[in-house]
């Protein structure tokens, strides 16, 4: 499935993770976070039925992913990466956007947590839609073994059932 011509990357292609890609994507997570996911939890995720996107270039090198679980009416992103040499171009807010789109009809609310220091990531989120929630204390691990809190986000949808 092809992200739209206006997608900030020409000839990339956003499709459905498979177990094969859970090596390249905690590689991916690697490159891109301080305290990545592991090979063993992208293919938990899979094998737990989440959704999980990969977006490749036209040449099949990963860009960035994003995981999404879903309950009932609402839905979770549980990961985003996008690879550091592929920033800074507008990529993250365009397959968030694809992601959203393709969420199921009847989801009504799109949930995330962030790291209260990721100001970038705190400004994308709000710029698609997301207001901020209330937060989890020292919930994700920090540099030097100290813990930090999370932001807690949701952004409501008009999504009707069919």
């Amino acid at each position: 499935m092809n992200p739209p011509a206006d997608f900030p990357v020409a000839g990339a292609r956003l499709r459905a993770a498979c177990d094969a890609d859970c090596a390249a994507l905690a590689e991916l997570a690697r490159s891109a976070h301080s305290h990545p996911w592991s090979e063993r939890q992208y293919r938990d995720s899979l094998e737990g039925g989440h959704a999980t996107w990969l977006l490749e270039s036209e040449e099949g090198e990963p860009i960035a992913c994003c995981v999404v679980s879903q309950l009932f009416d609402e839905a979770e992103i549980l990961d985003v990466a996008v690879a550091p040499a592929w920033r800074r171009r507008g990529i993250a807010r365009a397959l968030l956007q694809q992601v959203i789109d393709r969420l199921p009809d009847g989801t009504s609310r799109l949930l995330l947590d962030v790291r209260a220091s990721n100001e970038a990531a705190r400004g994308l989120y709000a710029g698609l839609g997301f207001v901020e929630d209330g937060v989890r204390r020292n919930y994700y691990p920090a540099a030097g073994g100290g813990r930090e809190d999370a932001i807690l986000m949701s952004r409501a949808l008009q999504r009707a059932w069919q």
